[in-house]
C-alpha cells in the first residue's frame, strides 16, 4: 500500500514527549508523558489496519522510545505502512530498521549557528555542537539513500522572522552533496499552542513573507517544495490512546473502532487532513 492512496489519512502517533532538543516553537507531545505502552500500541496497530492506513511516528523525538525496534517491528508484521518523523539527530543508531519506513520526514531549521542555537537549543542529557544540528541529519540522510535508497526523504523546515537565509544555505549544502531529498516541506509559524502564544514575536511570519521566502527556495533547491501556510489539521493519537484534531478530542482506540472511524470521518476537516497527507506523501 502506498501513504499517499489512503482513503483514510494518515495517523500521526505520539510515541514519545522526550527530545533530545527543547525547541521553544514545538506543538509536539507534553515532554513529561511516558511513552506509549505496549497495551495502547496494539489498539493503535489494530485501528490502523481497521482503516487501511498508515501511521506516521511522531513526538517528541520518537528514536528516543525505549522499545523503538519493537515498535517499528510489530507494525511491520502488520504489514503497516510506516512514516517517521524526527529530528535526524539519532538515525544513524537505527540503520536496522529504517527499511521499515516507506517516508522519513527530518525536521532542520538552518545551517548556521546562530539560527540553530536560537531555534533548536539541545535539552540538558544531548549536548550537542549547533554545527552538528544540521551536519549530523545530513549525514544520516546520504547514509539512507545509500543503504536504502527506496525510502523517500521528506525534509520540514519551519520558516520563521529570522531563518530565510539559514534555509537558503541548507538548500546549498543538500545540493552541493547530491543528497536525494524527495521534498522539501514549509511551515508557517502559528500560534496554536501555549508554547507558540508565548514565543510568537520571536517567529512569526505574515503570509505574504512566507510566501517570498517558499518561492525564494524554490529557486535554490532542486528537489520538489510543498508548504503549509497558517494553522494546519493532523489526525494525532497521543501515548494514551486519545485520538483528537489538534486540541479536539475526537474519542479513543479502546471504543469500538467502527463508531471510532465514523467519527473521525464525521470531521469537517477530514477532506482537508486526508489532501494534505496526500500532498506531503504522494509518489513521485
Amino acid at each position: 500500500m502506498n501513504c499517499s492512496t489512503f482513503q483514510f489519512p494518515t495517523i500521526d502517533l505520539y510515541v514519545t514527549g522526550k527530545c533530545n532538543f527543547s525547541c521553544p516553537y514545538c506543538f509536539g507531545e507534553d515532554v513529561k508523558k511516558p511513552g506509549i505502552d505496549a497495551e495502547v500500541y496494539s489498539k493503535v496497530i489494530s485501528f490502523a489496519k481497521h482503516c487501511r492506513t498508515s501511521i506516521g511516528f511522531t513526538g517528541g523525538e520518537p528514536l528516543l522510545h525505549p522499545n523503538f525496534r519493537d515498535l517499528v517491528k510489530a507494525a511491520s508484521k502488520s504489514n503497516i505502512p510506516l512514516i517517521l518523523r524526527t529530528n535526524g539527530m539519532l538515525l544513524g543508531e537505527y540503520m536496522d530498521v529504517i527499511k521499515s519506513f516507506q517516508w522519513i520526514g527530518i525536521s532542520i531549521d538552518g545551517a548556521d549557528e546562530k539560527t540553530v542555537k536560537r531555534m533548536r537549543p539541545s535539552t540538558s542529557n544531548f549536548d550537542y555542537q549547533e554545527t552538528d544540528k544540521w551536519n549530523t541529519p545530513l549525514e544520516n540522510i546520504k547514509l539512507i539513500n545509500n543503504q536504502n535508497p527506496e525510502t523517500k526523504i521528506l525534509l520540514a523546515s519551519l520558516v520563521s522572522s529570522f531563518n530565510y537565509k539559514a534555509l537558503i544555505r541548507l538548500a546549498e549544502i543538500i545540493n552541493s552533496q547530491n543528497l536525494n531529498v524527495s521534498k522539501w516541506k514549509l511551515y508557517q509559524f502559528t500560534r496554536n499552542n501555549f508554547r507558540s502564544m508565548s514565543t510568537s514575536t520571536k517567529y512569526e511570519t505574515t503570509t505574504k513573507y512566507f510566501e517570498q521566502v517558499v518561492e525564494s527556495i524554490r529557486v535554490s533547491f532542486k528537489g520538489d517544495v510543498i508548504y503549509k501556510s497558517g494553522t494546519g489539521n493532523c489526525l494525532l493519537i497521543d501515548t494514551k490512546g486519545t485520538v483528537r484534531v489538534n486540541e479536539t478530542i475526537v474519542g479513543s482506540v479502546f471504543e469500538d473502532f467502527q463508531e471510532l472511524e465514523n467519527k473521525v470521518r464525521r470531521l469537517t476537516m477530514f477532506k482537508q487532513i486526508s489532501l494534505n497527507k496526500v500532498s506531503t506523501y504522494d509518489s513521485e
